[in-house]
């Protein structure tokens, strides 16, 4: 997968330990210190500050609480998608913008049936598909509840992902 890739290219990760400081080409973290030419740091989500205004749940996180028809449990007509929200499903569940859309197509749904009378019955699908791009050649990795796949990286990746990315900003544009 995508961590033996990263070995194979003498990448070297250093998972599972909270993060202490950061200096010049170091990091420092609670399971020991290590040199580095490169530091990607992905931070731990918390919810918007705003959210403490309000009364809607909150996970321990501080995001908003959801179920799997992306409801607000408590409050009739509220739902949440994206970033904002805390969902059920596996641990590994990403928060990108895929994601995101799946949870907005559903939460969509279910406040237009409850508009009209209807019960909230949609559902998101749980799943991961990404291209991680290295430049000049791409990887594709997916996840879904029946297992993963990474495809080799590849020059069609790289390209396809450049395509995606402009088919889907064109819209911002």
């Amino acid at each position: 997968g995508l961590l033996d890739t990263m070995r194979k290219r003498g990448i070297d990760t250093h998972l599972g330990h909270k993060v202490k400081a950061f200096e010049a080409n170091r990091v420092i973290t609670e399971g020991g210190e290590f040199d580095a030419d490169l530091i990607l740091f992905m931070p731990g989500m918390t919810g918007n500050a705003w959210f403490d205004d309000t009364p809607l749940p909150r996970s321990p996180g501080g995001l908003l609480q959801a179920d799997e028809h992306c409801a607000v449990p408590g409050f009739e007509r509220v739902f949440v998608a994206g970033d904002s929200g805390s969902f059920p499903g596996p641990d590994w569940m990403p928060k990108q913008a895929h994601m995101a859309d799946l949870q907005a197509e559903a939460a969509a749904t279910n406040l237009s049936d409850e508009l009209a009378g209807r019960p909230a019955q949609a559902t998101f699908k749980v799943e991961l598909m990404c291209i991680v791009d290295s430049g000049d050649r791409g990887m594709f990795v997916s996840r879904t509840p029946r297992g993963s796949r990474v495809m080799p990286p590849s020059i069609v990746m790289h390209w396809l992902k450049r395509f995606f990315e402009w088919w889907y900003l064109r819209q911002y544009r």
